[in-house]
């Protein structure tokens, strides 16, 4: 049996009540015009409004709406639509009595008499903001991730681990927005700052030991932390008593970035995955600046290792040279002799120096070797029939012998070249070679011009030289070799006012 005209009205009736009465909605009836007819108590307590204050009222200016007139405006054109008939869905905002704005979903359903003309309006908003304001924090991760990614072509063009320190910490004061935050690297023992934001004070970061607080945890197992808060989590102390939260994230092996906040829950799991982005592409920048410093010094070394092969053979050549040359002229076979022993020579330093150079150090192994039969190998490389050698007293050292053998032959070779005092061009200079009596250490003398004392300091230094020929390799070469062996090196004057160089330091075998 079917329902008559009259239940079937009161059945409709009671379903509109239900779907009008639907805590979840806002829900109002309005006549074509855009007037309010009815309003549903969901809307009426958000907005703690009167229904009689607002009825009769053009919906666009009820209080739901006032809070944006461009919001105000759009919604009277779009009930103009829904009057002309048509169904009309957007999304806007209404703002309650407090102030507070929620997004809805909004629909505007034009219904018709049995004639089909519009007689009224149904107005329904769904609550939508939690997925509006997820979708609005997707969209600001997403933007923040893009401008990481622009720090990173910057980080990419940083010259020093200082610049990237720096550059980080702007970062993450002014895209993560981190008032409080800093760098620390581990240099001597200490975890030392080297980087921190300007919302910073002098008090918020110190030195501290690699095996304090969260810092010394972070270096230790490379892991980021998140501390909601400091008074809960015993691996923050020691921390100043204002800090409540923070976070802690590896920088490399030996670096340490931290953000800390006054207040508790400061920082959550997106801050922190969005501070390991930007730590993540500081790691690759430090690590590029590491690989060009090491390609930059083994070129160096290449460059200074040509440079030393080519300086140390020109003796040694000459030897060579001169004695075939005389054999040639005097028939004498016993100069080859000489000449074979000096290409033996150029053969075992070449052969000594490539090693060195492939395992990427100066000296080899050391041994006991007398400073007098080293002194003596070292003076047969040195073409100069008017200097002297004289060996004041002997002395046994710990030294790699070939590398110790270039030292000498470096110093005998300086001061032939520079010669005899008041002749430019006779290298009858005499050298001495004897032991230090003050220290373990040796000494190198000559009767030459001497080196003045404003030039001391720096004339072992890579490019010294004090005439237009000079190559500037002969004295750093020397410096070179003694620092390789422990030894420190002192110029002086000798007795005869020409150059003393001083070796101390030297373990006497």
């Amino acid at each position: 049996m079917s329902e008559g005209p009259n239940e079937a009205t009161q059945t409709e009736g009671w379903q509109f009540e239900a779907m009008f009465d639907d805590p979840t909605s806002f829900i109002g009836v309005l006549t074509p015009e855009g007037r309010l007819r009815r309003v549903n108590e969901t809307a009426l307590s958000f907005g703690d409004v009167d229904a009689e204050a607002v009825t009769g009222s053009l919906f666009w200016e009820t209080p739901w709406w006032r809070h944006d007139e461009t919001e105000a405006a759009a919604l009277k054109t779009r009930i103009s639509k829904a009057a002309d008939g048509s169904f009309v869905r957007f999304e806007a905002t209404n703002a309650g009595a407090d102030g507070d704005e929620v997004h809805l979903d909004v629909s505007l359903q034009p219904v018709r008499d049995d004639t089909g003309d519009v007689v009224a309006i149904i107005a329904q908003g769904r609550d939508i903001t939690d997925r509006v304001r997820a979708q609005q924090a997707l969209e600001r991760r997403q933007a923040t991730i893009e401008t990481l990614h622009d720090v990173a072509s910057d980080l990419e063009t940083s010259d020093s681990p200082t610049a990237v320190y720096e550059r980080t910490v702007t970062a993450a004061e002014e895209v993560l927005e981190f008032e409080r935050c800093y760098i620390g690297v581990l240099e001597d023992g200490l975890v030392v700052p080297r980087a921190q934001s300007s919302g910073s004070t002098r008090d918020d970061v110190r030195t501290m030991r690699p095996d304090e607080g969260l810092v010394g945890k972070t270096l230790r197992s490379g892991e980021s932390y998140l501390v909601r808060d400091v008074t809960t989590n015993g691996d923050t102390k020691p921390t100043r008593e204002t800090f409540r939260s923070g976070m802690s994230v590896p920088l490399g092996d030996r670096a340490v970035f931290q953000a800390v906040a006054t207040e508790p829950n400061a920082f959550d799991e997106s801050d922190l995955e969005l501070a390991e982005l930007l730590l993540s592409h500081a790691s690759e920048a430090l690590v590029r600046i590491e690989t060009e410093a090491t390609l930059r010094q083994q070129n160096e070394r290449l460059d200074e290792f040509a440079s030393v092969v080519a300086h140390d053979l020109r003796n040694p050549l000459n030897v060579v040279s001169g004695n075939i040359e005389l054999a040639r002229e005097t028939g004498d076979l016993e100069r080859l002799d000489a000449a074979a022993r000096a290409v033996r020579q150029m053969d075992d330093l070449l052969s000594k120096l490539l090693h060195l150079a492939r395992a990427g150090k100066v000296v080899g192994e050391t041994e006991p070797v007398s400073l007098s039969s080293v002194a003596e190998a070292a003076w047969f490389g040195i073409d100069a029939p008017e200097a002297t050698l004289s060996i004041a007293s002997n002395l046994t050292v710990e030294a790699d012998e070939a590398r110790f053998r270039q030292l000498l032959e470096n110093l005998f070779r300086n001061a032939v070249e520079h010669g005899s005092p008041g002749d430019d061009t006779d290298s009858a200079v005499t050298i001495t070679v004897g032991r230090l009596e003050d220290r373990p250490g040796f000494f190198v003398a000559d009767d030459g011009p001497g080196i003045p004392a404003e030039l001391r300091e720096e004339a072992l230094e890579h490019g010294f030289s004090t005439s237009d020929g000079g190559t500037g390799f002969g004295l750093s070469i020397v410096s070179t070799i003694a620092e390789a062996h422990d030894w420190t090196v002192g110029i002086t004057e000798s007795e005869e006012g020409g150059a003393r160089f001083e070796f101390a330091g030297v373990l006497a075998a």
